[in-house]
């Protein structure tokens, strides 16, 4: 079964603000945090919101501490408004920037005697608010079949509620301008509302069924629902994972995902990895067996562990010595061993960052636990092999990287733990894999690298490349993990300069790493400098031109795709 995903996903920009601002709100504010009614139209996201301290505002700050109420979304009705900002409260308006247009529009022709007509759900707040800047001249219908009984006035403005469907609006327009000659009509229908419904109907013509993440309450969720409908196609709308039976998925060949301008990312994630569970389990068909393996090695991180000791020997080769056997299961059980173990650390806010992996560490907890353990007691057997200060730096490291989430018994210029310094999870990723992959050839008795001037600054320059290599792929990971990250207060790339900015930096980083490479091989460095150009800069760039156009791939198949690279390079030992 192939699953055709929507390429208009996650939050739209309102949605977005507005969760950014809450998020803000909440990390900063000493007072209650609230908001004047349900911030956005899903459920999961206000339960998230709600168990990180937001509460609905009841009406006056009864709490006598200073409050924060942020404005919906939707927006508020000027008088609402007003008798908000007259208390002693601090207002956050979160109202979305195109909603907050169409109230100037209608406020506007409200201004100049105009009749407004809003097209739009009766009650709905959005539509509330847009009635009030209407200063009393507004009339809300539902569709054309209400614009015959209308009386007869004599200026008329038109406008849309942002959700509303885009195939009903030239109808809605047509009757109007036909009962009010000379009316008015701007189609103020938000872009991110019309580009989810027509790449809605493009996923009609290429899939069998249709699944529609969002909430219950959210009508441009429900419009996408409505549009697989029309075109007949067996259609579910879905809050979660829970909703979805293998009944609705049997016969399909091809099934279609889309999400709703109010769904977040996580939600969306959390039903995609359902629906592959469920193909997975699907008989034992060669590809459902080789998507167990693989989701296995990369959940158990395995697959990125072979990809450490892959890296490491091609490290090697650059600098020309042969490392012994063992230190492939040095760099191998190390990775695995950290990665896996803090990723039990990590469990909360892969819940929401990569819901799969948070089930599979749930699932096979006692033998993952144990087989880190046994990872790292086999990475200090072979570091000692290498001699007394292996052991000692891969002690510091195991020491320094199981410490990083645990909370210190005081703060230090308000930091609490190591996971709390900003960049921290970025930077210890790319410091740890650096030091592990180049040190031990220093260090080791007798040194592989000489201690020399010239043997330190090769091993410099092969931990510049090893530090550049796993940092462009911690950034990538962070883009997916940003939400988790922001939730539980890591400060990423991702978090700090969000989406586009992350993406942006990597670019850079992606530049520097290349013209880096290309000094090295213009120094006379070995023909694998080529090989590690293709598949370092290059590689990852082609990786991050999916993120920049928003597809992205999720849960342990980015894993794959990112940790390849080292497989790759460590192909070139063969090759070169």
């Amino acid at each position: 079964m192939k699953i055709e995903l929507s390429r208009h996903l996650g939050y739209c920009f309102g949605v977005r603000r507005a969760m950014d601002l809450a998020f803000q709100s909440l990390a900063r504010e000493a007072g209650p945090v609230y908001s004047h009614g349900p911030l956005i139209h899903n459920e999961a996201a206000g339960r998230l919101l709600s168990d990180k301290g937001l509460r609905l505002w009841p009406g006056s700050n009864g709490s006598g501490a200073e409050a924060t109420v942020i404005i919906r979304a939707h927006g508020l009705p000027p008088k609402a408004l007003a008798e908000l900002k007259s208390q002693k409260v601090k207002v956050v308006d979160a109202t979305c920037p195109r909603v907050l247009w169409v109230q100037r529009l209608v406020s506007r022709e409200a201004e100049k005697g105009a009749t407004v007509l809003i097209w739009g759900a009766k009650g709905h707040p959005e539509v509330e608010g847009l009635l009030g800047y209407a200063q009393g001249l507004g009339v809300v219908i539902s569709g054309s079949c209400e614009v015959a009984a209308l009386p007869d006035y004599e200026e008329v403005f038109l406008v849309a509620q942002t959700t509303q469907d885009l195939d009903l609006w030239p109808e809605v327009r047509d009757t109007v301008i036909k009962r009010f000659p000379g009316a008015r009509v701007h189609n103020t229908i938000c872009g991110a509302t019309v580009n989810r419904q027509k790449e809605t109907k493009r996923l009609c013509l290429v899939a069998g069924a249709l699944v529609v993440v969002g909430g219950k309450e959210s009508g441009n969720t429900q419009r996408l629902a409505d549009i697989g409908r029309k075109r007949g196609l067996p259609t579910l709308a879905v809050e979660g994972p829970e909703d979805i039976t293998a009944d609705f998925l049997l016969g399909q060949e091809a099934v279609a995902v889309a999400a709703g301008a109010s769904t977040p990312v996580w939600q969306i994630r959390a039903v995609l990895q359902k629906l592959q569970a469920l193909e997975r389990d699907r008989g034992n068909s060669p590809p459902a067996f080789f998507s167990r393996l693989f989701r296995a090695l990369a959940l158990s991180n395995i697959y990125v562990g072979l990809g450490a000791g892959a890296l490491g020997f091609t490290m090697a080769k650059w600098a020309g010595i042969k490392l012994p056997s063992f230190y492939f299961g040095l760099y191998f059980f190390y990775v695995q061993a950290m990665h896996l173990l803090n990723g039990f650390l990590d469990r909360e806010s892969a819940r929401y960052n990569d819901p799969d992996r948070a089930a599979f560490l749930a699932q096979y907890r006692l033998p993952l636990v144990l087989c880190g353990v046994l990872s790292l007691f086999l990475s200090l057997s072979a570091a000692n092999l290498a001699g007394p200060w292996v052991l000692a730096q891969l002690l510091t490291q195991s020491a320094l990287g199981l410490a990083y989430a645990m909370p210190w018994p005081f703060r230090v210029f308000k930091v609490r733990r190591l996971s709390d310094l900003p960049l921290s999870k970025t930077l210890s990723t790319a410091l740890g894999w650096a030091a592990l992959l180049t040190g031990p050839a220093i260090l080791a008795s007798p040194p592989l690298i000489p201690r020399t001037g010239a043997g330190l600054a090769l091993g410099a320059l092969l931990a510049g490349v090893v530090f550049l290599n796993v940092l462009t792929r911690t950034m990538i990971m962070d883009l997916q993990e940003a939400l988790g990250d922001q939730l539980f207060g890591q400060k990423s790339v991702a978090t700090i300069l969000g989406r586009a900015g992350a993406i942006r930096l990597l670019a850079i980083l992606l530049v520097v790493w290349a013209v880096y490479l290309m000094v090295a091989l213009i120094l006379g460095g070995p023909l694998i400098i080529w090989w590690l150009l293709i598949f370092g800069p290059i590689y990852n760039a082609l990786i991050l031109r999916r993120h920049w156009r928003g597809l992205g791939l999720m849960g342990f198949k980015l894993d794959l795709l990112l940790d390849a690279q080292f497989l790759y390079m460590g192909l070139g030992l063969w090759l070169l």
